[in-house]
């Protein structure tokens, strides 16, 4: 049995009246519960630091033609967003947990449950885990960036897999490419310590934008030209990977300039 399955178990004893707690049994329930959300969320958070490790590691690797180990990073990063998945199934199994208007079934109804949605997600092919999920998207995105930037992505699993699900509109999954602007709408400077909205994705140098949006009271319109949105400090997060990408690419333009001066000595 799950613990979590021990948990409702135990909390069903006290309804039944086996124990005693302060607040009551079902009051107990939802803060073990809210609890349990909370570590969820928390191992949620680590796992998108990890996702985010290995998209700079792949960079690094892919600027040296370290292939191989770049395919060991993507490895490492399918089984990230396996047990990303699983969080989420956990996690809405848990909100259905705290509403269920059937205690004499709850444990039962999660256990089923469960394992019917880990089982689904298992017999799907690679091109269903992955070729939809966003992070893996921006994963690959980044890698091909390394030496086709600006050229659009070609499928990342060679098309639909024939039968099934996968043959469907969807087979080619085609990223289309955009070349990259390293320079802070702000400063029209070279990025230094990026962060990026969640909301509208737009990256900016970190002193830039903390001052744009302390100046304006602490929430602001994005100052990207045709942008909707608002800036706010708790929309913004250190982007590493954007980060080590204007590195790289400052250090191409270096190399070209070097190698563009030889010529000419020559």
């Amino acid at each position: 049995m799950s613990s979590i399955s021990q948990l409702y178990s135990q909390s069903q004893g006290n309804r039944n009246g086996t124990s005693q707690g302060v607040g009551g049994p079902q009051v107990q329930l939802q803060g073990r519960l809210h609890m349990i959300k909370s570590k969820i969320q928390a191992t949620n958070d680590i796992i998108e630091q990890a996702v985010q490790s290995c998209t700079v590691a792949a960079i690094d690797l892919g600027y040296l033609d370290e292939d191989e180990r770049v395919g060991e990073v993507d490895q490492a990063l399918r089984k990230l967003l396996d047990a990303q998945h699983e969080l989420e199934v956990e996690r809405e199994l848990l909100s259905d947990l705290a509403t269920n208007a059937n205690p004499d079934t709850a444990i039962d109804d999660y256990t089923t449950d469960r394992k019917r949605s880990l089982q689904k997600y298992s017999s799907l092919s690679d091109h269903r885990k992955y070729g939809a999920n966003a992070k893996y998207q921006n994963f690959r995105q980044q890698i091909w960036d390394i030496k086709h930037e600006g050229e659009p992505m070609p499928s990342l699993f060679g098309g639909a897999e024939q039968g099934g699900d996968d043959d469907d509109d969807d087979g080619d999954l085609v990223i289309a490419g955009a070349r990259m602007n390293y320079k802070c709408p702000l400063t029209a400077s070279w990025l230094t310590d990026p962060v990026t909205s969640k909301v509208c994705k737009h990256s900016f140098s970190n002193t830039a934008i903390t001052d744009y949006i302390r100046s304006n009271g602490g929430s602001y319109s994005c100052p990207v030209g045709g942008c909707r949105h608002r800036i706010r400090f708790q929309d913004l997060y250190a982007d590493k990977v954007l980060e080590r990408k204007v590195a790289n690419h400052l250090r191409r333009l270096e190399e070209e300039e070097s190698a563009a001066t030889y010529t000419l000595v020559q």
